[in-house]
């Protein structure tokens, strides 16, 4: 039907414009108790927007919101207005209104707090958990539940129950459905009401022991759970202000639900998988999450991310470790990249750990053995000396806008690979080449660059070493300008955007990175804004039908309200600490 696909032309719009509202989270100053106060100590999951009227407020603030109220998207909202005000979407609308008896604009104003969702274990049984604060709207929500209450009586398969605990009243259902016997977590659910919060769970006991931590000083709950506090103070800003945040636990949580029996027949697979962890070392991972919040100077948005693994990484976690990392893009990065990103990866470490985990499999050498074996068979080019040895590390990965006069979409993409000698893995290639090559080479600046065409794809896909570089791109126009490196462009290092992001780049990062969301976004836009989309996006075009995207403003009216990003990784003892954030756009 029309509505999913208007649905789905929506989420498409909304990554699209995910650059533009990145920094629109915020927090308000409010003292209430939060769901991380209340909520279990074994909580697995928990996301979490404490103030939702601080978004609405934040988005108005920050350079999204300047963008949709600026005159010049006046025209273009019409449309979107119109194509909203058909009469199949009011159509729904009105059932929503009959159905509820509250309008969609009534029904999304309701939540003004914190909302948030969680998965915990209470009394050896999982349970989802929804929370939401709605404040003043306490009789639109008790109108809505009563409705809810009501139909769900007339269900055959559910049976209502009462319960009281702590002076509140769960209203509860229990399943008769033959799904019940299948796995404990849909035996049962319900809901709560108190102090201007909705809680709702599939788990009776869920809901008692959060009414038990109501006021939020226990001991025994999320906020106290050490690896979860952890993350929340790394991530966290100086000042404590709270942002969306996100925490999860994904071995705790795969463990309990086979533990606990919710996975059914399935929880006896994952049970063999579980006990593979030790033994790869992935029962490290503890934990991860994030925190978004508005940046200081500079800045207009932060978000800061956090892994939480147990020192010193073991078995597979050996393979993802880095170094610190050159901060500087060389001087063949030129100004037109709109990515750059660059990382130093302990490749030998990665293959000794691979190494001592086949072995510990397989017996001692099989690894080594199974590369003599490959060694001797093609083009006999030998994994470790011919491969492994000749890489250090280094890892830089180049996008920058496509050629505007192509007939392909794609941006042009360059990843570079750091070498310990450019002869050695020039020879390489020719072994790899010698025999049944599907595509064409050519001289450049004394590299040779093999070349596929790739019909109907993204333009050719090509490689070369030069400069200490193993050269992989799609498109040509970034490798061709590593292989010259001619000064007839400057350098991205020697440009005003990147060096306001480096600015923020920290002493001993791992990784670093810079952007130009205008750039990635402008030809979408320009698409879109030609009336040439509806090509690109099959079964959407009712959604162009009905919106005439010719409307949008010259993408100079959007640029301006579009500012470089960056990132960074920087370690610590108990894991990674991953920040990015978005330069505040200049006026």
């Amino acid at each position: 039907m029309f509505p999913a696909r208007f649905q789905s032309a929506l989420l498409a719009a909304a990554v699209v414009l995910g650059g533009f509202c990145e920094s629109a989270w915020a927090q308000t100053t409010e003292t209430r108790v939060l769901s991380s106060q209340i909520l279990p100590k074994d909580t697995y999951l928990h996301l979490s927007m404490p103030s939702v009227t601080g978004f609405r407020e934040a988005f108005e603030a920050s350079s999204a919101g300047k963008l949709w109220a600026d005159p010049a998207l006046d025209e273009f909202k019409a449309e979107v207005t119109n194509a909203l005000g058909s009469s199949e979407i009011q159509e729904g609308f009105a059932k929503v209104h009959e159905a509820l008896g509250l309008t969609v604009e009534e029904l999304c104003n309701i939540p003004t707090g914190e909302v948030s969702i969680a998965i915990s274990k209470a009394s050896n049984k999982m349970g989802l958990v929804l929370y939401m604060d709605f404040g003043s709207h306490e009789a639109e929500v008790m109108g809505l539940l009563e409705k809810a209450t009501n139909a769900l009586k007339d269900v055959p398969d559910l049976e209502p129950a009462s319960i009281e605990h702590d002076g509140t009243e769960l209203v509860m259902f229990n399943v008769k459905s033959p799904a019940a016997k299948a796995t404990p977590l849909a035996k049962e659910f319900g809901w709560f009401v108190k102090g201007e919060r909705l809680v709702a769970s599939n788990s009776t006991a869920m809901l008692k022991l959060i009414l038990d931590n109501w006021d939020g000083s226990g001991e025994k709950t999320l906020a106290s759970n050490e690896t979860y506090s952890y993350i929340m103070e790394k991530c966290g800003s100086a000042d404590g202000a709270r942002l969306m945040t996100t925490y999860v636990d994904p071995v705790g949580m795969v463990t309990q639900l086979v533990q606990t029996g919710s996975l059914g027949e399935a929880g006896l697979q994952a049970g063999v998988g579980i006990g593979f962890l030790p033994m790869l070392g992935l029962n490290q991972l503890k934990g991860m999450g994030s925190v978004g919040e508005m940046g200081g100077e500079g800045v207009e948005s932060v978000q800061r991310s956090f892994i939480y693994t147990e020192q010193p990484p073991q078995a597979l976690m050996q393979v993802f470790q880095l170094g610190v990392v050159e901060q500087t893009p060389p001087s063949w990065v030129k100004d037109n990249a709109s990515i750059w990103m660059s990382t130093q990866w302990k490749i030998e470490e990665a293959f000794n750990a691979v190494q001592t985990l086949v072995d510990s499999f397989q017996g001692e050498g099989t690894l080594a053995g199974l590369i003599e074996n490959l060694a001797s068979q093609g083009p006999q080019v030998h994994i470790k000396t011919d491969v492994i040895d000749q890489l250090d590390g280094k890892i830089q990965v180049i996008m920058a806008p496509g050629d505007p006069q192509s007939e392909n979409q794609s941006d042009d993409i360059l990843i570079a690979l750091g070498v310990r000698e450019t002869e050695k893995v020039a020879d390489l290639l020719v072994k790899l080449t010698a025999d049944n090559f599907p595509g064409e080479t050519r001289e450049l600046e004394g590299a040779t660059i093999y070349e596929i065409e790739q019909p109907g794809g993204p333009g050719k896909f090509g490689f070369t070493v030069a400069n200490n570089q193993l050269l992989i791109g799609v498109g040509g126009m970034q490798l061709e300008q590593a292989i010259r490196n001619a000064d007839d462009l400057k350098p991205l290092a020697e440009s005003d955007d990147f060096k306001a992001v480096a600015e923020y780049y920290p002493d001993g990062a791992l990784m670093v990175s810079f952007v130009r969301p205008a750039e990635q976004y402008q030809r979408l836009y320009e698409m879109l804004r030609s009336g040439d989309a509806a090509e690109n996006f099959p079964g959407m075009d009712e959604v162009f039908a009905m919106i005439d995207f010719s409307k949008l403003p010259p993408f100079e009216v959007v640029r301006k309200y579009l500012a470089p990003a960056g990132s960074y990784w920087v370690g610590d003892d108990n894991g990674v600490m991953m920040q990015q954030y978005s330069l505040t756009p200049q006026e």
